[in-house]
């Protein structure tokens, strides 16, 4: 696999190896795909703004911890192994210093709250630590996945592990499927609509979707139309911002970049530009989604 150099860094090897795949189909209701990353920055780091995004995961880290800084904050290790929200404002930055080796299991936009059960509230804007979580689980799944030493046999793992808890998951119902319907068009669906033909009210949407997701339906929207944004920028730069915002679902222009500010603090122009910076870095495998590049 060959290797891209970041600008201004040409003696500099380090790169950002980046892999990805969709879970068994039966997990798939639950698991929206398994991740890797793998870098060794030995004279440089990179810092990473991250932006408000929909996002829900566990991530492993079996090397150097990333580092995570808040605004008037200096910069912290993560736990081996974290539980991630939905993220609704900007504000941290992450760090990248050192061997970094990690897995990340994506959940479907409702997969945490059908798996353990949880009230999604309790972790919007949070990266909590795994074993705080699921106490008695957490070491024996931690150590597993340290020994093993490739990206498949992690992935083995972490299935097992999902279906040792399906039993006790919650059944697939609509506040699930309108979720994923939101998530995959990018906020385009009437919120309204869904519910009708769902058969339930705007209050017991927004009640059931709180509590499994972690933010009410017009701002997951919000979330999720900003990220196809994103997605699309990063398949297609040459763009214009005007094309990019009528595709997704913008007003204009003018409404995206509100939004841009709003969602990660800085103009998508900026934005996008720091994001190809950090992915000039990047190896990545012909199977990735557009949108696990955007969240590099």
């Amino acid at each position: 696999m060959g290797v891209r150099h970041a600008q201004g860094q040409a003696k500099t090897s380090s790169a950002i190896q980046i892999r990805q795949i969709s879970p068994h189909p039966s997990l798939r209701s639950i698991v929206a795909s398994f991740g890797e990353r793998r870098a060794d920055f030995k004279s440089i780091n990179v810092i990473r703004a991250l932006n408000a995004r929909p996002d829900q995961f566990i991530e492993f880290y079996f090397r150097e911890p990333y580092l995570v800084r808040e605004k008037g904050t200096g910069f912290s290790a993560t736990p081996r192994s974290v539980l991630v929200g939905v993220t609704s404002a900007p504000g941290k930055d992450l760090g990248f210093v050192g061997q970094i080796e990690t897995f990340t299991i994506r959940f479907q936009p409702t997969g945490l709250a059908r798996l353990f059960g949880m009230p999604m509230t309790e972790t919007v804007d949070q990266g909590l630590a795994l074993a705080d979580v699921l106490k008695r689980q957490t070491p024996a799944l931690e150590s597993a996945l340290a020994k093993s030493v490739t990206f498949e046999e992690r992935v083995a793992i972490a299935q097992a592990w999902i279906t040792g808890w399906l039993e006790q998951s919650r059944p697939y119902d609509e506040i699930d499927h309108i979720a994923r319907l939101l998530a995959k068009t990018g906020g385009k669906v009437s919120i309204g609509r869904l519910a009708d033909r769902a058969g339930i009210s705007a209050r017991q949407l927004q009640r059931r979707f709180l509590r499994d997701v972690g933010v009410t339906p017009k701002f997951y929207c919000r979330l999720t139309r900003f990220e196809a944004a994103l997605a699309a920028q990063s398949r297609q730069p040459d763009q214009t911002w005007a094309h990019i915002a009528a595709e997704a679902g913008y007003a204009d222009e003018a409404h995206l970049s509100r939004e841009a500010r709003a969602l990660c603090g800085m103009t998508p122009q900026t934005f996008a530009a720091r994001m190809e910076a950090i992915s000039t870095l990047a190896v990545v495998s012909p199977e990735m989604s557009d949108l696990f590049k955007c969240a590099i």
